[in-house]
């Protein structure tokens, strides 16, 4: 009994910990709204962000922007194409192309 005690807890704690996809988008940026006309967009390779917040911080409110917000500033990208988004208890993340304006 005590060992299917402690597998159920493990299970749970790991459960909680689990990385899930929360949102895709086609494009996000912190810095620009669009691009103008006759600009173009050149692909720069895989970007990924991060934020966390504080264990005092209650809600998951503006994780999605810092996250982006550290990957442009990371890796010098004005865009990140095909975006995805992942949760992972207090921690938000996003993984997609970074692309720069030319």
């Amino acid at each position: 009994m005590r060992h299917l005690i402690l597998i159920g807890c493990t299970l749970l704690l790991g459960a909680c910990a689990m990385k899930q996809k929360v949102l895709d988008a086609s494009a996000v940026s912190m810095t620009h709204y669009s691009i103008k006309e006759g600009q173009k967009l050149e692909e720069k390779g895989m970007v990924s962000g991060r934020f966390c917040t504080s264990s005092d911080h209650k809600g998951t409110m503006g994780l999605m922007d810092e996250a982006i917000k550290d990957a442009q500033k990371t890796s010098g990208v004005d865009f990140i194409l095909n975006a995805a988004f992942y949760q992972e208890g207090s921690c938000m993340s996003v993984e997609g192309t970074g692309a720069k304006i030319k």
